[in-house]
This record gives C-alpha cells, sequence and structure tokens, in this order.
C-alpha cells in the first residue's frame, strides 16, 4: 500500500510539472504574440492551420513530384497515378486551394468567431485541464464525422454533384494537397463547418483548438495524400471513395456501416488492406490484386 501510494504521489507530482512547464511555455508565447482572443482565434489559429496544411501536406507533394525517395512507392494506394504529379496540374490545385483559404475562409472565419463566441471564450492564459481537452477533442470528433458523412452524402445528390462536389472528384487518384481542392461552396461546408461545430458549442480553448485543427487537417491530408504508409492508420478508405465516387462517405466508417454505404467496399480487396502496417511490407504486398 505505502508503494502504491509513493507511485500515485509520483505520477500527479510529475503531472502537476508536466502541466506547469507546458504553461509557462505557453503563456511565454503569448508574451511574444500577443493574449488578445480577437487576434488568436481568427488570425493566429487560421495562419497556424494554414501552415500546418502547406507544410505537411508539402512532404508528401514533394515525394509525387519527384517519384523520392523510391523505396516508398510501394506504398501507393494506386501506383502509376501521379507519378509524377504534372506542374499544370499542381498549379491549378495551388490556386484553387489558396482562393478557398483566403477569400473565402478567413472571412468566414472572421464572420464565425465574431458572430458565435467572440466573449465567451476562456482566459487565453489558464489552459484547460487534460481532462477538459479530452472532452472538448471528443465532442470535436462526434460533430464534425456526424457534419462531414451528411454533407457529403448530399453533396452527391445529382444536381449538387454536377454543380459542386464534381470539383473534388476530377481527382480520381487523389494527392495530398487535392484534400482542399474543391469548390468554395463545399469547402465552406464541408471543410470548414464541420470541424468547427465542437469548437465553437464547447467554447473551448485556443489551446484545444490548436490541437484539435492539425488533427483534422492531418487526417485529410493522409486520407487523400496516395500512400498507405506503414506506422499510420490507412488511407484505404477515403482513397476507395475517390476511385469509385458511390461509396465509404464519412471518415471513420461508422456511420457507412449504419446506413450500408459500405457493403461494396467490404467485400473489396481494398478492405483487406485497410488496416495500419506494423512491418515494412505494403498493403499490395500483403494482399495482392491476384
Amino acid at each position: 500500500m505505502a508503494f502504491a501510494a509513493r507511485m500515485m504521489d509520483t505520477v500527479l507530482e510529475t503531472r502537476t510539472l508536466i502541466g506547469s512547464t507546458v504553461e509557462q511555455k505557453w503563456n511565454a508565447l503569448l508574451d511574444v504574440i500577443g493574449d488578445d482572443p480577437d487576434f488568436l482565434y481568427p488570425w493566429a489559429l487560421t495562419v497556424y492551420v494554414h501552415s500546418f496544411f502547406w507544410i505537411v501536406g508539402g512532404v508528401f507533394v514533394l515525394m509525387d513530384l519527384t517519384n523520392r525517395p523510391a523505396f516508398l512507392r510501394r506504398y501507393k494506394t494506386q501506383p502509376g497515378k501521379n507519378e509524377p504529379v504534372a506542374w499544370s496540374d499542381l498549379r491549378r490545385v495551388i490556386w484553387t486551394i489558396l482562393f478557398n483559404q483566403t477569400v473565402v475562409g478567413i472571412p468566414l472565419t472572421y464572420v464565425g468567431y465574431h458572430t458565435t463566441i467572440k466573449g465567451t471564450v476562456p482566459n487565453v492564459r489558464v489552459l484547460p485541464s487534460a481532462v477538459e481537452i479530452l472532452r472538448d477533442l471528443v465532442v470535436c470528433v462526434f460533430f464534425a464525422e456526424i457534419g462531414f458523412y451528411y454533407v457529403h452524402r448530399f453533396l452527391h445528390v445529382k444536381p449538387l454533384y454536377r454543380l459542386v462536389h464534381k470539383k473534388h472528384h476530377e481527382w480520381s487518384a487523389p494527392f495530398a494537397w487535392t484534400a482542399m481542392y474543391c469548390h468554395p461552396i463545399e469547402h465552406i461546408i464541408s471543410n470548414m463547418i464541420p470541424p468547427m461545430i465542437g469548437i465553437q458549442l464547447m467554447r473551448a480553448h485556443i489551446f484545444t483548438a490548436a490541437i484539435w485543427f492539425p488533427l483534422v487537417i492531418f487526417n485529410t491530408i493522409r486520407d487523400h495524400c496516395g500512400y498507405h504508409l506503414p506506422f499510420f492508420p490507412s488511407s484505404e478508405y477515403h482513397d476507395y471513395h475517390h476511385a469509385k465516387f458511390t461509396e465509404c462517405f464519412g471518415t471513420f466508417g461508422y456511420l457507412d456501416w449504419l446506413h450500408g454505404t459500405d457493403t461494396k467496399f467490404r467485400k473489396s480487396k481494398q478492405h483487406q488492406r485497410h488496416r495500419t502496417l506494423w512491418g515494412l511490407k505494403s498493403a499490395r504486398e500483403l494482399y495482392p490484386d491476384s
């Protein structure tokens, strides 16, 4: 009992020390960039998230432009597609994304902040507890999945698909930056609003938002990157959606299972490959086409 008590005390002391250190570093950052929520939420967060998108996505795009490192080509989900990416296609994607992020995204973020959570957010200098962060992230995941699934299915209704969503599906074999290549209307109702719902409902701390939005960006980059890399969650699910168009509308698959919009996928080779690779063999080596 004494040993258990000492261990518990050690754990609590360590947690307190880590929390104190993180808060000190956080406040040191705020001393540099400022602690005005009216700046941090709509402006600093936007620059941070967009930078994350371009840098992380750029790593995969560089791989597709150069076809290097060569040993990673085996992990392509659709070999021979975008190997390499054409410069003309890349320029078209970049300009579309920049338009969505600046002309569409920045005004919406500004208006959304000032009409929903301005004046109600927590003190930015007092960090939330780990439990509060986890709680808010769970709520964010829940509402983002619901929002994305139903909006995505709605966008596949014929008139909307032709007018709006077809632009995103110009890429049957996507690469990382095509995650945000879409019609401005889709960018608003599919890319922006679903991830924002949980943050706004919970009046989440900006520190939580700074964790949540990069997770969303990383997930959508992984879904569109065209690689099924070892030790990372599988990208086969959304890649199948781009290849076939008719199934796998969600992110995690629960709502697809509930609504029966993954029945063909479950019978496919991609479903066999849809698992985390814990070794260096590619999914295609483990589950070949023939």
